[in-house]
């Protein structure tokens, strides 16, 4: 999604885009805005101090409305004009009010019962300060961390059971605004009776119907169109049907009545002293558990902000602008903790206004509030603000129970399932705890049932990079079923490596009538394991010990070798423990083993007549008449044949000795292409392209080379011509068997 909007051209300056904002038509629209989001917050604000100041502390009902505006004048002052993008609006929400809520409860549960309620406030505020301070403190360290994005690593479905655990409890928290009751399998009866009823009733409706109409029309204005439906026909069924606007009051179907200028203090530091031990332990569970709520719910819509506006955010500047938001909240004597509405900055957008200036507009709006327009809380019927948390708390379970039934894998609906019930019936942070159990249960399920070997591979199909004499090729291709490599993957554990084990039993039994001599564990791909999977590695090597077979290991990591020499895991020879840098060098060592029981890596010297009688059965003059067109080269170790970028004016046929193909990269890197030894041919592919050498060739021991110049080759096509037909066939049977190896394990890969 691109935003059109001209505030997020990022080409206009501040002062460009605060002179456009003031345009009278944009103006006017900013101010629509701002009073559509002051309307839909001023109606979930009285909700927010019935949760935190009820019960003992009832009276002070004011003075949470004065904390909950003070919050949030403070908060969108900051977050508008310092946030990443214009149209972040942040504001307190249900989810942290709630659990604000049962924090000021436990604090009042852990106080001395004959406390009075002048005494119990300032230790209450106290607590509901710090929350908000530690919570936002510990959302400034992500960011200055820049350990923003650690949070996208929490697996989808703890944070979908999280939601909707959380989404039960603001539910629940609606009713006890309307009714100072919770469902439960004892309030029940109290519920159903006819005057309680009546009074929770209304808040359901509205919740349900809120919850129906947004579904089914997608407009940021639906909800304040809500709102004031459910307030004109409110107050016209009191004026028509009822008639008696005081025997409402006494009733209970209003808030309590507020003073016109609201009683809030700010923090008495002499209080601080009362605070007891028993008050912080009591809270301590609760704070940490709006620490989590608040963390998660930040990225969450601020991840769901980036797809309503279409622009990116920060994460790191969002935790920290975020977070000193709610510092200075909580200091100055707010603390009700807000983060990102991206409903709000969804309307932002759709009417086209510059957010920073909104925020401007409603963090003034909302000081004239608390200044002069408190008594308009006297005037909202307690249905409103109870249904408003009602509808939030139906719309985090609708998302979360039903829509993700049709959406996720049954064992991640079954991980949602399990974190909601656990949730509601036992708190948030059992719920968060039991999570990450089911978790990891369904994750060590799913990631046991991987294949811990990546491939199967026998050594016909992939050999190492030492190209051998055509007859050694020839007798590693008739063997190469005794040689079987497994190259394994991912990480090896409990879950995996009996599977691994049993599937290379399954190898050494059913071999068929070339019965395995070598098996080579390639472990390039694994990550690690753990101390648990060496029994089942023992297990292997005594498997291979019973049926002579030798288990050779490759490209294990530095801190994991030890585990496997330590058990005797990895066989020792004369030459050392079996364990090699990498396969090409384990396949090397096994195809040697090969040839020296079958007495042919004795042949250390393989002559160009040979050569060519064995692969191109090429007559025995043609032969001797290719004698006189080939220089002969004695080599040592080091020498250098030739280098990379060099002109490809010869090919060379090794007699004896081994030469290395090295690529040289930048700077030091070299990396060996391949070996080569006696019997094999080198350089031909540039020398028939004519194009330079692509690899440099290095004498690793010293031998024999027979060189053919490309001046030599054409005198042989002049004088010679039948002669360098037989070499041309001899150079495509070459080059052809090495297209065919490729081609087989192409082919094998692709299996």
């Amino acid at each position: 999604m691109q935003s059109d909007s001209p505030f997020a051209a990022p080409e206009l300056s501040f002062r460009d885009k605060l002179r456009l904002s003031l345009q009278p038509a944009i103006f006017l629209r900013s101010l629509l805005a701002s009073a559509t989001i002051w309307l839909l917050m001023a109606s979930a604000m009285p909700s927010y101090a019935s949760l935190i100041f009820h019960g003992r502390l009832a009276g002070y009902f004011a003075a949470g409305l004065g904390i909950v505006l003070v919050s949030q004048v403070v908060i969108i002052s900051i977050t508008s004009i310092f946030s990443m993008d214009h149209a972040t609006l942040v504001i307190p929400q249900s989810p942290t009010a709630v659990i604000q809520g049962l924090v000021a409860s436990s604090v009042v549960a852990a106080a001395p019962a004959d406390m009075p309620p002048e005494t119990l406030f300032p230790l209450v505020y106290w607590i509901i300060a710090i929350s908000s301070v530690l919570a936002g403190g510990f959302l400034l360290l992500l960011g200055l961390a820049r350990a923003g994005g650690l949070v996208r690593y929490i697996p989808y479905p703890i944070v979908g059971g999280f939601l909707a655990g959380l989404g039960w409890l603001i539910f629940n928290a609606g009713f006890s605004v309307v009714a100072d009751l919770r469902p439960s399998a004892e309030t029940l009866s109290l519920l159903m009776d006819g005057g309680v009823l009546a009074r929770w009733l209304p808040a359901a409706l509205f919740a349900l119907c809120a919850l129906v109409l947004q579904a089914r029309v997608k407009s940021p204005l639906i909800m304040p169109s809500v709102i004031l439906a459910s307030l004109v026909l409110y107050y016209v069924w009191a004026a028509l049907i009822v008639g008696d606007a005081n025997a409402l009051v006494e009733a209970g179907w209003y808030l309590p009545i507020v003073p016109d200028a609201l009683n809030w203090y700010l923090l008495d530091f002499t209080a601080i002293k009362q605070i007891d031990l028993s008050m912080i332990v009591a809270s301590a569970g609760g704070i940490l558990t709006l620490m989590v709520v608040y963390t998660l719910n930040v990225f969450f819509r601020a991840g769901a902000q980036e797809l309503v506006v279409g622009r990116e955010l920060d994460f790191n500047r969002e935790c920290k602008v975020n977070g000193m938001a709610n510092i200075v909240s909580g200091a100055v004597g707010g603390g009700i903790v807000g983060y990102h509405a991206p409903a709000s900055s969804a309307l932002v957008e759709t009417m086209g206004v510059y957010g920073r200036l909104v925020g401007v507009i409603l963090a003034f709006m909302f000081g004239l509030t608390l200044v002069f327009g408190s008594a308009l809380f006297s005037l909202v019927p307690r249905f409103l603000p109870a249904g408003l948390l009602m509808f939030f708390g139906l719309q985090f379970m609708k998302e979360w129970l039903l829509e993700s039934w049709f959406k996720l894998p049954r064992q991640d609906y079954i991980t949602v399932l399990v974190i909601a019930l656990a949730t509601a019936l036992f708190g948030l942070l059992t719920g968060i705890a039991l999570g990450l159990v089911v978790a990891i249960l369904f994750f060590v399920l799913e990631y046991s049932r991987m294949d811990v070997i990546k491939q199967e591979l026998f050594g016909g199909v992939h050999h190492s990079n030492l190209d051998r004499s055509y007859a050694e090729s020839q007798f590693l291709q008739k063997e190469s079923q005794k040689i079987l490599i497994l190259r394994l993957q991912g990480y090896v554990f409990f879950g995996t490596a009996y599977r691994f084990y049993e599937r290379v039993k399954s190898f050494i039994f059913n071999v068929g009538s070339h019965p395995l001599k070598f098996i080579i564990l390639d472990f390039k791909s694994v990550r690690g394991f753990d101390v648990s999977t060496i029994n089942d590695f023992k297990k292997l090597k005594q498997l291979t010990d019973r049926h002579d077979i030798e288990l050779l290991i490759s490209s294990v990591l530095p801190y994991l070798q030890p585990l496997l020499l330590a058990d005797g895991i990895v066989e020792r020879k004369s030459g050392g423990p079996l364990l090699f840098d990498d396969l090409d060098h384990a396949l090397e060592w096994a195809e040697n083993a090969l040839l020296e029981g079958a007495d042919l890596l004795a042949a250390d010297q393989v002559t160009v007549e040979q050569q060519l009688a064995q692969q191109a059965m090429i007559d025995s003059r043609d032969v001797n008449a290719l004698h006189k067109y080939l220089e002969v080269i004695e080599t040592k170790a080091g020498d250098v044949v030739c280098q990379q970028g060099d002109e490809s004016d010869a090919m060379y046929f090794i007699e004896s000795g081994r030469v290395d193909v090295l690529l040289r990269g930048e700077g030091d890197d070299v990396l060996r292409l391949r070996s080569m030894t006696a019997g094999t041919v080198i350089g031909e592919i540039g020398f028939y392209l004519n194009k330079a050498r692509t690899a440099s060739i290095v004498v690793t021991e010293a031998g024999v080379l027979q060189r053919l110049s490309l001046d030599a080759l054409r005198q042989m096509e002049a004088s010679d011509p039948q002669t360098a037909s037989a070499l041309h066939v001899f150079i495509t049977r070459v080059l052809s068997d090495r297209l065919s190896t490729t081609n087989r394990v192409i082919q094998d890969l692709m299996d």
